[in-house]
């Protein structure tokens, strides 16, 4: 049973087909554009113009299995001036392909005619291919009722490609077919267009990451992370990673510098507490580096506040060249020998007893030999943490260059020493990021208590970006 019916428009009232400005029109439903097509070529021939085009539901109880239906008004095709019917008019396709039968210019036409129809009533991706056709096809004509015949396409011909030839060779009208057929023509007749050039493939493009919204909110966040010392590529890093992976899965209205500030929470690397009960610290560090002030602060701060008892070796050069003497209260009060039995066994029960801070020699990046002499005496002690003191005060390249000398110690934490003396904590935060280090200490003189405080990744942040 056909599904094709001719209906009256929607039209308030008025008479079913009506002739006006547009013409006279009718109204076409069925379930798929495919059935509609062959009759309204039948009834209004094929260079029927498509007026308006709509989906519905119709039918079903109670809005339920409803079925779709595409409705298509339509009219006749205008009279015009076909110049296929001069002697002289010039071929649709420039050259005839050995051994194939050309269409006649008429029935070119009528196919391109029918193709053109149905693609602007089948819609949807249909319909988005031919928007770009009609962009082409606009003449003088209203939009509403624009004629999908070739003689749309005088005006627009010259802007395309395969129509350049058959415009140089000074027929427009075969430059505007040509192009029609390559726009709307089916895949099976488009060989027929040899003459065309073959457009050049687009260059490749190299995708770039999408970076975080640069506004005021990131200017006042580089602003603050710069001023306190940290590079540019850290900062870039911390905010491209915060906009990119953390600020997606925080609370709808957290700002970009929250994101940034739990970012760099997780980029500064965290100590893991000492062990209960006893433990061993070594600080380590260049002369002038607040070494030995860190720890007479951790030795009284232990001694007033901790349950658990306190010593403090300290390790110095001997009176021969190579050799380590070691002073320890109240067991060793004079510089002995390290490798002394009583030192050995003083050193032992300290240990056992509560902590035992080792304040080591001071050291110069550029003496190996007495890296090389360091490192092998950590080993022998083997202390639970091993702590370097790193001024604030220095650069970032001084930095980098005694973290990089020091290296053989395996220290794996810090105390920022001096940091009284300068704001510029980012430096140490950054050398502390690049080789793997947790800030556990800061040594700062106007804070009171000995000066020295605990701190940790969230200190930190707090401090870059208040």
């Amino acid at each position: 049973m056909s599904t094709t019916t001719l209906t009256a428009p929607s039209t308030n009232g008025a008479p079913q087909e009506s002739l006006g400005e547009a013409g006279l029109t009718r109204i076409y439903r069925a379930r798929t554009v495919e059935e509609l097509i062959p009759k309204i070529q039948a009834e209004l021939g094929a260079d029927a113009i498509v007026v308006r085009r709509h989906k519905g539901l119709s039918g079903g109880i109670a809005g339920f299995f409803q079925r779709p239906f595409v409705e298509i008004e339509a009219k006749a095709g205008t009279p015009r001036v076909d110049r296929y019917d001069e002697e002289d008019a010039a071929p649709a396709f420039p050259e005839q392909l050995p051994g194939q039968q050309l269409p006649s210019p008429r029935s070119a036409r009528g196919a391109y005619a029918s193709n053109a129809l149905a693609t602007f009533a089948a819609g949807g991706e249909r319909e988005l291919e031919l928007d770009d056709a009609l962009e082409r096809l606009t003449g003088a004509t209203p939009q509403e009722f624009q004629e999908l015949t070739p003689s749309g396409l005088l005006e627009r011909a010259n802007g395309s490609n395969g129509a350049l030839q058959a415009t140089q060779a000074g027929d427009p009208f075969a430059a505007a077919l040509a192009e029609a057929e390559a726009a709307v023509l089916p895949a099976s007749s488009r060989h027929l267009q040899q003459t065309a050039p073959t457009p050049s493939p687009k260059p490749a493009t190299t995708e770039t990451p999408t970076l975080a919204p640069r506004g005021r909110a990131r200017s006042k966040i580089e602003e603050s992370l710069l001023g306190y010392g940290l590079g540019e590529d850290l900062v870039r890093e911390l905010i491209e990673t915060a906009a990119a992976h953390v600020l997606p899965l925080m609370p709808g209205r957290s700002s970009l510098a929250s994101a940034v500030h739990r970012t760099l929470v997780q980029r500064i690397p965290a100590a893991p507490p000492l062990p209960v009960g006893s433990a061993t610290i070594a600080l380590v560090g260049p002369g002038g580096s607040g070494k030995t002030a860190c720890c007479a602060a951790l030795l009284d701060a232990y001694r007033e506040r901790s349950t658990l008892p306190a010593a403090c070796a300290t390790i110095l050069p001997g009176s021969t060249r190579g050799e380590l003497e070691v002073l320890l209260s109240p067991h060793v009060l004079e510089p002995t020998p390290l490798a002394a039995s009583e030192v050995t066994q003083a050193l032992r029960g300290a240990r056992e007893d509560g902590l035992l801070l080792l304040d080591l020699p001071t050291l110069s990046p550029a003496d190996r030999s007495s890296i090389r002499s360091l490192a092998a005496l950590l080993e022998s002690q083997a202390p639970d943490r091993v702590i370097l003191a790193l001024p604030a005060t220095l650069g970032a390249k001084p930095a980098a260059q005694l973290l990089e000398a020091l290296r053989p110690l395996g220290a794996s934490a810090l105390a920022i020493t001096h940091a009284d003396e300068t704001d510029q904590l980012g430096v140490a935060v950054e050398a502390a990021c690049s080789f793997g280090l947790a800030p556990e200490y800061l040594l700062d003189r106007g804070s009171g208590r000995g000066g020295l405080i605990q701190i940790d990744p969230a200190y930190l942040a707090d401090r870059l970006l208040p």
